[in-house]
């Protein structure tokens, strides 16, 4: 459903356009309809994809018990399509409606397009140094990839189910009466500049006097992991604030976020990480992809990070091999800029994995998947879901609580021996490695009740222009890149943040004392 934009004098108030949802003011009783009718067309999987996903399992359910030597084409063939369904499937619903881009659906299918898909095309088809070294971690046969690629595609097509279910369900009027006049979302009381401010605010507070410290050696919080996550606050600032600027031709607001999403960026240079270095460039491109909205644009901007990604993947990961070994993964500040240089020089030693394709190889869990499945099969059962019980006991709470990501650890342990080294198989074949098919079609089915509702969530949250709830929006984005983690940790874990989150976020936008709201409230038509 497209919407045209209101004149910047409609939106000098604070008030934007988002996407091409939001109206200029927002009445449930006269959208429910209207906009209940265009989140089912926009948001849930159609049959098509649901009946071509099923092809697609299905040949891979007859190419298990394909002839030896074929297993290299079923795979190719298989995944070719598979990939093509699911690239369809993110295309459509970015086409019908750009405001998807916040959607769990969205990212679900992108990561399982980029590590199941491709990934798993890497092993058949990349060069023979990357095959031998993907291979140190688990020598799997053709054979075990087939089995891996129907364990997959049956997850998905199980999860595409569910959600189509739960869309129909919640469609269904006696269903929806029960939500129908509960105010779980309400629409901010900030303007888009005002709370994204307050996000940009803290979130860099976080970033440059708590985490770059940290990581300097300057100072050292006990805490530091619970008190490091609101750093992911200045990703929603970064957007709301260039976003609103653009928006409002107040371009000389967007010079700041830009500036601190660089010095992010030098952060996680610093850090090694890949994801600090590139989320903050993700936000302030989504913000000027969202002013003018293009699917050209947004071709650009993935082509551009997936082409940043393949370049940064080999260079940190000989950072943090030279980091391991030659200061014990406690490499000062002062050294790590000469680690990266390295990686361009023989400056400490020259290269042994020149002709590994490292890049590629980071999208595959072709090796740890095939792993787990080959373990169960052999009726080593898997337990990497033992911490479930207490993966919502704070650590405040419970001092003794195990490390919950050491799953990880285990399972690189298990499979080459190496326990500073942290593995994982992904959703599917780590729930078929603690308890087969039943538990990888149970997990397939709670995974697609949350993000098919966490989706319709963050559809609600953008009609409403309910900017305080962005948090958890962004955690819905990047919990649905997590396929490729630990369930436990991964999915499981930050549920209850996140309910917690809304709760609170909720409440401070309800009740906030009014001496502060009077102040960031939105200004007045007249004003």
């Amino acid at each position: 459903m497209y919407r045209a934009r209101r004149s910047h004098r409609d939106t000098a108030n604070g008030g934007v356009t988002m996407a091409t949802l939001a109206v200029s003011r927002y009445s449930p009783d006269a959208q429910r309809l209207q906009a209940r009718s265009t989140m089912a067309d926009d948001l849930e999987p159609t049959y098509r994809e649901i009946f071509f996903s099923a092809l697609v399992t299905l040949w891979f359910a007859i190419g298990t018990g394909a002839l030896p030597g074929s297993e290299d084409w079923i795979n190719t063939i298989g995944l070719i399509g598979f990939s093509l369904v699911v690239a369809w499937a993110a295309y459509r619903q970015m086409k019908l409606n750009v405001a998807s881009l916040w959607t769990p659906m969205l990212w679900y299918r992108i990561a399982l397009l980029s590590y199941y898909g491709i990934g798993s095309l890497v092993p058949i088809w990349t060069n023979a140094d990357t095959q031998e070294m993907m291979k140190g971690f688990y020598s799997y046969f053709s054979y075990e990839i087939v089995k891996l690629n129907f364990l997959i595609t049956a997850f998905n097509l199980v999860f595409l189910i569910t959600v189509k279910v739960l869309f129909i369900a919640i469609s269904n009027e006696s269903v929806s009466k029960v939500f129908r006049d509960k105010k779980f979302i309400s629409p901010s009381n900030f303007s888009m500049i005002a709370f994204g401010s307050i996000c940009l605010v803290v979130g860099s507070a976080a970033n440059y006097f708590i985490i770059f410290p940290q990581i300097a050696g300057w100072i050292n919080f006990k805490f530091f992991s619970t008190i490091a996550n609101l750093s992911v606050l200045s990703w929603l600032g970064y957007f709301m604030v260039i976003f609103w600027g653009l928006e409002n031709k107040r371009r000389e607001l967007i010079i700041l976020p830009i500036a601190l999403a660089f010095g992010e960026c030098v952060i996680g240079f610093f850090s090694m990480s890949k994801s600090v270095m590139l989320m903050p460039l993700v936000m302030v491109s989504i913000a000027f992809i969202y002013h003018h909205r293009s699917l050209l644009r947004i071709s650009l901007f993935a082509g551009c990070f997936v082409y940043l990604f393949m370049f940064l993947s080999p260079v940190v990961s000989h950072v943090r091999d030279m980091n391991e070994r030659y200061y014990d993964g406690a490499a000062q500040i002062k050294d790590i800029p000469g680690l990266y240089w390295s990686y361009f020089t023989t400056g400490l030693e020259s290269d042994q994995f020149a002709d590994v394709e490292i890049g590629w190889m980071r999208l595959s869990f072709v090796n740890a998947g095939t792993f787990v499945i080959n373990q169960y099969d052999h009726g080593m059962v898997g337990d990497s879901y033992r911490y479930w019980k207490i993966v919502w006991i704070p650590r405040i709470i419970y001092p003794d609580k195990p490390i919950i990501t050491d799953v990880g650890r285990e399972l690189s342990y298990a499979a080459n021996g190496n326990y500073d080294s942290s593995s994982s198989a992904g959703l599917a074949p780590e729930a078929y490695w603690n308890g087969g098919w039943p538990l990888s079609i149970s997990i397939a089915i709670f995974l697609g009740l949350v993000f098919g509702l966490w989706t319709i969530y963050s559809y609600e949250v953008i009609q409403r222009k309910a900017w305080h709830l962005f948090f958890v929006v962004l955690f819905g984005m990047r919990m649905a890149l997590r396929v490729d983690g630990a369930f436990v940790s991964d999915i499981l874990g930050p549920i209850a943040l996140v309910v917690l989150a809304h709760i609170a976020l909720e409440l401070m936008n309800r009740f906030l004392p009014q001496a502060l709201a009077g102040v960031m409230r939105r200004p007045s038509a007249q004003s």
